[in-house]
């Protein structure tokens, strides 16, 4: 099953995300924007994973978060991979100042390296964010104008108490994420 780490975003700070992406979405059909049930930040993305694989993976997040407190995020700032020029990934950041979501992702990367579970073992880093939509071909570039004009957003601050363990169903309507477990913090 497809899987992936993630953290849920208050519904207020959803709410202010959605209203961005509803002044977007009607403008450019190029871009495959996320459906708004399926915001969230990602921690983690594990790739396909065995059933008898999936224990030994929810350890490695219990391990991971541990030592962890309910703790504060905010969400502001819109950007891109690879860039905001030449954007493939649309996303808002998450600024997390003492770094818990760093912290979560850099443990499980530790012990994915020397575990013998079968998961996407990430090379790239972690950049918190919250990914709002896919370029999916040539699209519009009045559009790079209107994310400039609202790049510097403040969509608001919440704290993280809990993240899930998400099975990604991916359906012809787009995907579809089912939690297998939530971890409390």
């Amino acid at each position: 099953m497809r899987t992936f780490l993630a953290a849920d975003i208050e519904t207020g700070v959803k709410e202010k995300i959605n209203i961005l992406m509803d002044r977007f979405r009607h403008r450019e059909k190029n871009i495959k924007w996320v459906k708004p049930e399926n915001i969230h930040i990602t921690i983690y993305f594990f790739g396909e994973v065995n059933a008898q694989d999936l224990n030994i993976l929810e350890q490695i997040i219990e391990n991971a978060i541990r030592a962890l407190h309910p703790f504060t995020v905010s969400v502001r700032e819109i950007s891109a991979f690879p860039s905001i020029k030449r954007p493939r990934v649309l996303w808002i950041g998450v600024d997390n100042p003492f770094r818990e979501l760093n912290a979560i992702y850099d443990s499980i990367n530790k012990e994915l390296q020397v575990s013998t579970i079968n998961v996407n073992r990430d090379s790239k880093g972690y950049t918190s964010h919250i990914t709002i939509g896919r370029v999916k071909s040539r699209y519009d570039t009045k559009i790079l104008k209107d994310i400039n004009n609202n790049r510097e957003q403040v969509f608001g601050t919440f704290q993280i108490k809990n993240v899930v363990l998400y099975q990604s169903i991916l359906m012809k309507e787009g995907p579809k994420y089912e939690p297998l477990k939530i971890f409390e913090i």
